[in-house]
């Protein structure tokens, strides 16, 4: 029997029986069709009974979470055609979507911090990245069951990485209930000429269940308004192709059936290129002039991944479940930049008599790295019920990353002496490193019922960081130190109070932690002529986080709002070498400075985020609104600036109908999306340097319905920027795409 989702201090002590992977609680919760549980006529945009493990690694409801969590569960997910993970969950108040102009290759920031901040979880197991950029989504939408967010600091659950927040995206598993079930689907996108294509099939069979999912997709250029980034509506070098396989296999055991095994597999393979900004060429690079060809080729992006994953529930005693999880997995990343620059010639009136006549010349910089991150961990975690009021966590998590890379960088000037520059050209360099970086955490979380409707929720981990520079294998052997060891406690205190009716009250102080990549620490990164140097000293980067928080859920009317405080500090960049104080090795033959990694910024974000919706009662009309309100303040060693590329205002506020007729379940979203100007300003070689993109609207309508038993049928339209507004999000994500449609069809049988 279901308890009514509103009776809060229930839901804390449901024991879920868990069925082939399908919580009964997560059933019961959701109370879509079963009357008396849940206003059936509420087009439910935002579902604060949806269960999530997100914010307190057991499950729990977003209501009654103490963290700020959001769910894009599978009704949501179907409502779209996203090109990525990343544009299904765009619309989550703090939440940016960047791609560093390669398109294809998606990531998040969260409350402003940068993507290499956000931890990503596919099944709750992290996929590292160790860029200076962030791990980019790599997953085929049709294969996710939901996604689940969490904004702010969360290392005391999640580990590293987790200073401005974590998304885990859960797959797919078989179907409940039928032997064998095929979904086909595709997508059609006018505005890159591109199409997507999935197939699926899963099951279940005894104890057994299934699921394969194939995708494939193929986009053009991508299609943007003509004006400044554009003149023949098309952006040259974003077209990309991709292709992936995942596979789960579980299994269901014991006497109360309370076991469940499971193996996960995915394969994701992408090929992308880099769109050419000549503002951003030019900003970042003042003193190359005469920029004649710029290009940037990702022609290999893959990732390859299997996890194996227990769980036990019910098992008697205080233990009330038992988790465990361990995976492998490989990164291969191909990255190849040509800068080529013309110098015209000049006559130079000395020496006497007859002076000096330099010739025109070309110089052309060519630059490869050929990078594979092998990725190994495993997670154990106990939950207990061993005294009463409390509800504790207790769990152990290893994490390995090893990096290798091969990088070279060629420069060649034309024409050679005696008419050209003395010297001798080609000038090649190259190097190659193999790092590692292994981090051990115990984390503890203990859920206490101080009163009726007051729980006071804690949390405590502790870290321990070793980072190695394999000597034998690279040429940055001359690094000193090596190796380094670092220890860090990561800490959260959360009280939460449900005494009001239908309303949830909630405080909250996180940490959150980031220690060095491993290219920062003892990489060499060259592209365009200029090498960024690693530092094996750095510090780890960190932040303390303070929220305030309301939800309430009643029949109609649904608002969750927070408001945060967040101060980071030991922010890792890179100076220029020839900074005071500065010291880097250099290469020879190098006109250019180049540049190392140091410690030495900071942040201080404060903001509000918003979800709301209102069902007008006897209809299926639900006016919405999502947004953020964010002010960000980064102070570097030279200066402070809140030009920080971070929007001060952002949303998405829309009118949605939902009705059925002739079996049809069809649904209607008139919606707009509106962001305030953003700048950003960084340090320069010859100063502050201040990038800016205009503020911007688009409309949007999308529109769709099911048909047939078990909604054997889908249809998903979207009209796009129906104004054909020219915009850009951010200095650093390409321009939107201009007026377009995209249409999805899926049956299932």
């Amino acid at each position: 029997m279901c308890d009514d989702p509103h009776q809060r201090t229930l839901s804390k002590t449901i024991k879920n029986y868990n069925l082939l992977g399908t919580s009964v609680a997560t059933i019961c919760a959701a109370g879509l069709a079963l009357p008396g549980l849940h206003d059936t006529a509420r087009a439910q945009t935002i579902d604060l009974d949806e269960l999530t493990i997100i914010g307190t690694r057991t499950e729990v409801t977003v209501q009654d979470n103490p963290r700020s969590v959001s769910v894009v569960d599978q009704k949501q997910l179907e409502r779209q055609a996203p090109l990525s993970v990343g544009e299904a969950i765009r619309d989550v108040p703090g939440v940016e979507l960047v791609d560093s102009s390669v398109p294809g290759m998606k990531r998040l920031r969260i409350r402003g911090e940068s993507s290499r901040r956000v931890t990503i979880l596919l099944d709750g197991q992290e996929i590292t990245d160790h860029s200076t950029y962030g791990t980019p989504i790599l997953i085929n939408p049709a294969a996710i069951e939901r996604i689940d967010v969490l904004r702010g600091p969360a290392s005391v659950l999640y580990g590293a990485k987790a200073i401005g927040g974590v998304v885990d995206i859960i797959t797919k598993k078989g179907t409940p209930g039928k032997a064998v079930e095929v979904e086909l689907g595709g997508t059609y996108y006018s505005g890159t000429s591109g199409r997507q294509g999935w197939a699926s099939a899963g099951g279940t069979v005894g104890n057994f269940d299934y699921r394969v999912t194939g995708g494939i997709a193929e986009h053009d250029n991508q299609k943007t308004p003509r004006g400044k980034f554009t003149q023949t509506g098309r952006l040259e070098t974003t077209a990309f192709d991709a292709d992936d396989i995942s596979a789960h296999l579980g299994y269901t055991f014991g006497a109360d059936r309370n076991h469940y095994l499971a193996v996960k597999a995915q394969q994701y393979r992408l090929d992308s290129e880099s769109w050419k900004d000549p503002e951003t060429i030019t900003g970042r690079r003042p003193d190359i002039e005469g920029v004649t060809d710029f290009t940037i080729d990702l022609p290999q992006r893959d990732l390859k991944k299997i996890g194996i994953f227990y769980d036990g529930e019910d098992l008697g005693g205080p233990v009330a479940k038992v988790h465990f999880d361990a995976y492998y997995q490989t990164i291969d990343r191909q990255f190849e930049n040509n800068v080529e620059t013309f110098t015209p010639g000049s006559f130079i009136p000395f020496p006497p008599p007859f002076g000096t006549t330099i010739p025109a010349s070309t110089t052309d910089v060519r630059s490869t790295s050929d990078d594979t991150l092998t990725n190994y961990g495993a997670t154990g975690q106990i939950d207990l019920e061993a005294f009463r009021h409390h509800y504790t966590i207790i769990g152990v998590e290893y994490l390995a990353d090893v990096l290798e890379t091969d990088k070279t960088s060629t420069v060649n000037i034309a024409p050679p002496p005696p008419f050209g520059p003395p010297g001798q050209f080609p000038i090649e360099d190259s190097s190659f490193q193999k790092a590692r970086v292994d981090t051990f955490s115990i984390f503890a979380q203990d859920d206490w019922e101080l009163v009726p409707d007051l729980n006071l929720i804690t949390g405590l981990r502790y870290n321990h960081i070793e980072t190695k520079l394999d000597k034998s294998r690279s040429t940055q052997a001359a690094l000193t130190p090596s190796s380094t060891s670092q220890l860090e406690t990561s800490t959260s205190v959360a009280l939460t109070y449900t005494g009001f009716e239908n309303t949830t009250l909630r405080a909250l102080y996180s940490s959150g932690y980031i220690n060095p990549t491993l290219l920062q620490s003892f990489g060499q990164t060259s592209a365009g002529g200029e090498t960024v140097f690693g530092n094996p000293g750095l510090e780890l980067e960190t932040a303390n986080n303070y929220e305030l928080g309301l939800r309430f859920d009643g029949t109609n009317l649904a608002v969750d709002v927070v408001g945060y405080y967040t101060k980071s500090k030991d922010y890792i960049t890179d100076i220029s070498c020839s900074t005071t104080g500065v010291t880097c090795p250099q290469i020879a033959n190098s006109t250019v400075p180049n540049r190392v990694y140091v410690n030495v910024d900071e942040a201080t974000t404060w903001g509000v985020e918003l979800l709301t919706q209102y069902t007008i009662p006897g209809t299926r009309v639900t006016p919405y609104a999502t947004g953020a309100y964010t002010r960000r303040r980064l102070d570097f060693a030279e200066f402070s600036t809140y030009d920080t590329n971070v929007p001060r205002l952002s949303a998405r506020f829309g009118l949605r109908i939902e009705r059925q007729f002739a079996g049809i379940n069809a649904w209607a979203d008139l919606f707009a999306r509106a962001s305030t100007d953003v700048k950003e300003t960084l340090p320069g070689d010859d100063g502050p340097e201040t990038k800016e993109v205009d503020g911007w609207g688009t409309l949007n309508l999308a529109f769709g319905g099911t048909y047939g038993q078990n909604d054997k049928y889908r249809l998903v339209v979207e009209l796009n920027n129906i104004t054909d507004e020219e915009y850009r999000p951010l200095t650093d994500a390409l321009p939107g795409v201009g007026r377009s449609v995209a249409v999805t069809a899926a049956v299932k049988f």
